[in-house]
């Protein structure tokens, strides 16, 4: 089962509302999808962030693994990210693992599909009934003069909406852009819109000081905010939020050195595109149980392929007992043949077939298509 073909596809779909945070403002998802064929016909399919995976993959990546086995998944990493463990030295070895993301992703669905297997089951199988899923919601535009009151109103508007359409338990939202006050006064809000039987957590993207962030969650002790993530611009500073208020807080961060100097921080939030795809992401769920961490997925404007990874991940891993973060019903097109796999009673079951159970969609992917 040889790699045969390897094809590339950066990709910038719009997302159905402009979505503003403490670090950017997103109004396209700009990713790279691949398919690698093997020379008895199989095409695997995979994704990763951004388009600047496109040229590694094209340039480096699939003329090295051509002709290689493509059920030999270790062969195939090691070719392409030979220096793992990475030397400190290398940045660029970021960019390589991000963009080997999508290769690893097409190679366990080559492997699904072989085996005729779903590729949950080859993770060991499903451990819970669904893969569980948040509502999401991005920030209001600071610029748009919106008062106080509005932006609370609004944000309410939408955490009630996420709520009923995907029936999850748990409404994740971003903070950081508006004053303390305003803040407060908004997840108050969105409080008694969901009532006391939703859980509610926040985002900050590090867009508070120490002080700032303690303030906002002393305002909210009420609202019981069950988790905040990179409150603040530090791991140190968001240690001492964490001591201050009480409540637990999570980050990106995903090194294992780093963090284990910080054994407050309850959780690591993590994107398997960044890490290596599946493979990579196994290992974060390893890391974390050996820090004593809790993990859960880390939303990154998936489009279908990597929300079929997000869905067999979350059905058959025990790690994953946390809703994840979820935006796939915030983008125009998830590029993919067939219905969108929806978030129902708070999560998704992927279907039975083997691999991922997911095909591009070549004529939304012409549409898209960056050159």
């Amino acid at each position: 089962m040889q790699i045969k073909n390897i094809r590339v596809y950066a990709v910038s779909v719009p997302v159905t509302k402009t979505a503003h945070f403490s670090k950017r403002v997103i109004e396209c998802v700009d990713n790279t999808l691949v398919e690698i064929e093997t020379d008895d016909g199989t095409v695997g399919v995979g994704e990763t962030r951004g388009h600047g995976a496109a040229a590694i993959i094209r340039l480096r990546f699939a003329p090295a693994i051509a002709g290689m086995n493509a059920a030999d998944r270790p062969a195939v990493r090691a070719i392409c990210l030979p220096k793992e463990p990475f030397d400190y030295g290398y940045p660029e070895h970021l960019s390589d693992r991000n963009a080997f993301s999508a290769i690893d992703i097409a190679l366990w669905d080559i492997a699904g599909k072989k085996e005729g297997r779903p590729v949950y089951e080859m993770l060991g199988g499903a451990v819970r009934d669904q893969a569980r899923f948040c509502g999401y919601a991005y920030s209001d535009d600071p610029q748009a003069g919106y008062s106080d009151q509005e932006l609370a109103t609004r944000m309410a508007q939408t955490a009630k909406q996420q709520i009923d359409e995907t029936g999850a338990r748990l409404f994740e939202y971003k903070i950081g852009l508006h004053s303390v006050t305003c803040e407060i006064g908004i997840a108050q809000a969105v409080r008694a819109a969901l009532g006391p039987d939703v859980d509610i957590a926040v985002d900050a993207n590090m867009g508070f000081s120490t002080e700032q962030a303690v303030a906002f969650l002393d305002g909210v002790h009420d609202t019981g905010i069950a988790n905040i993530e990179e409150p603040v611009g530090s791991l140190a500073e968001m240690e001492a939020v964490r001591e201050a208020t009480g409540i637990p807080v999570s980050t990106h961060c995903y090194d294992r050195d780093t963090l284990a100097r910080y054994p407050l921080i309850d959780a690591m939030v993590v994107d398997p595109q960044l890490v290596g795809g599946i493979t990579g992401f196994l290992e974060q769920i390893s890391l974390a149980s050996a820090l004593g961490k809790r993990i859960w997925l880390r939303a990154r404007w998936e489009l279908g392929v990597a929300w079929s990874v997000f869905c067999h991940l979350g059905i058959a891993c025990p790690a994953l007992d946390r809703p994840n973060q979820a935006l796939i019903n915030w983008v125009a097109d998830d590029l993919i043949t067939g219905e969108v796999w929806t978030i129902e009673d708070g999560g998704v079951r992927p279907p039975n077939d083997p691999g991922l159970g997911v095909e591009l969609d070549r004529s939304a992917i012409a549409q898209y298509l960056v050159s």
